[in-house]
């Protein structure tokens, strides 16, 4: 018996501790959009959007640089294709979650002085864009009981904000652990109805000075320890909640592609009413004029000749756009993720384009 117990002993002893600061620095792998960006810009599009789905309901709480890094890397991509607007979206919400951030310097490597000097320059005035928006306020309530709030991976205590955006909003309750929801909070933020079972405001310790941590928090304390493998991810109440989509970044060749196969459609549809269905009707009263020898062999040829001109148009114009439009339909899909996310009281789909 004695042999047993410290047999068990041993075995605890000698069990490999988890490092879970590394694996919360692991969480966000931006090496496949890194790679994208080395050999096709389009290409790391889609897997930054594949990322970004992948921490539709995180199992940790991220590290809030590493979280940012997805739109700055975005961002970038959109540079290279000479989408403005575009860069200015991703890198408004890269400031949004991260405002301090620094511009990854490995991605200036290959250009020349004066596009690095124009990308760097490009990256600070959004920054200050940014820091000129007004500030929104997350409800952050005041007593939390045991629970812990964070946001984008930082803590955050009642009366600090966050700028306009995407934010990843976590709590860790304390029955149901790590719990979270992506929110713009432009409706009020029912903090603890991501919890099950519940939060005891009770037991609630002192909160923080107002601006503790500057006005959008910091990175106060160790939150690698935070891990749930099955979290619930759902917001509280009960409701079926409405899908929200964000609006896609369709390929402009994807819709071309589609709007010419529509086009080809609808113009096949209108030759087969207005041309093939007359042409057919001057056919068959030709045999019936044959059949009484009233018509010439010329004017049959002909009349034949514009039944077939008239009916291989129409099945090209048909065939083609057919083809265009499911061509274009396939290349769509390829860039949409849909997650359907059920819960107690909760029923919701999140897409990612």
């Amino acid at each position: 018996m004695l042999w047993l117990m410290s047999a068990l002993v041993w075995a605890e002893s000698t069990k490999p501790e988890v490092d879970n600061q590394g694996l919360q620095a692991e969480y966000i792998d931006h090496t496949s959009v890194l790679e994208a960006l080395k050999v096709n810009t389009k290409s790391a599009l889609k897997e930054s959007k594949k990322q970004r789905s992948s921490i539709s309901c995180p199992q940790r709480i991220p590290l809030t640089e590493e979280l940012a890094k997805i739109w700055m890397y975005r961002g970038y991509a959109y540079q290279q294709l000479g989408k403005d607007e575009d860069v200015q979206l991703a890198w408004e919400q890269t400031f949004a979650i991260a405002p301090d951030i620094q511009f990854d310097e490995t991605l200036l490597v290959d250009l020349s002085e004066e596009a690095q000097e124009d990308l760097l320059n490009r990256f600070e005035q959004i920054r200050r864009l940014v820091e000129a928006q007004g500030v929104m306020n997350p409800n952050i309530p005041e007593e939390q009981g045991d629970a812990k709030i964070f946001v984008n991976g930082r803590t955050l205590s009642s009366g600090q904000g966050v700028k306009p955006g995407e934010h990843l909003a976590q709590i860790v309750c304390p029955q149901d652990g790590l719990q979270s929801q992506w929110t713009t909070f432009e409706q009020p933020m029912d903090w603890f109805g991501m919890c099950p079972s519940g939060v005891d405001t009770a037991a609630s310790e002192s909160t923080d000075d107002f601006f503790d941590g500057g006005l959008f928090g910091a990175a106060t304390e160790d939150t690698s320890e935070y891990y749930n493998p099955e979290p619930i991810c759902a917001s509280g109440g009960m409701s079926i909640s409405i899908p929200t989509l964000a609006l896609p970044d369709v390929d402009s060749t994807i819709l071309m592609t589609m709007g010419s196969g529509v086009g080809l459609v609808l113009a096949g549809t209108g030759s087969y009413y207005a041309w093939l269905t007359p042409a057919y009707d001057d056919l068959e009263d030709a045999k019936d004029r044959a059949a009484t020898q009233s018509i010439s062999q010329g004017e049959a040829d002909l009349v034949s000749q514009k039944f077939d001109t008239a009916r291989y148009a129409t099945m090209g114009l048909l065939l083609t756009g057919t083809a265009l439009t499911g061509y274009g339909t396939v290349l769509t899909v390829q860039q949409v993720s849909m997650t359907p996310t059920v819960a107690p009281g909760w029923l919701g789909l999140h897409g990612q384009f």
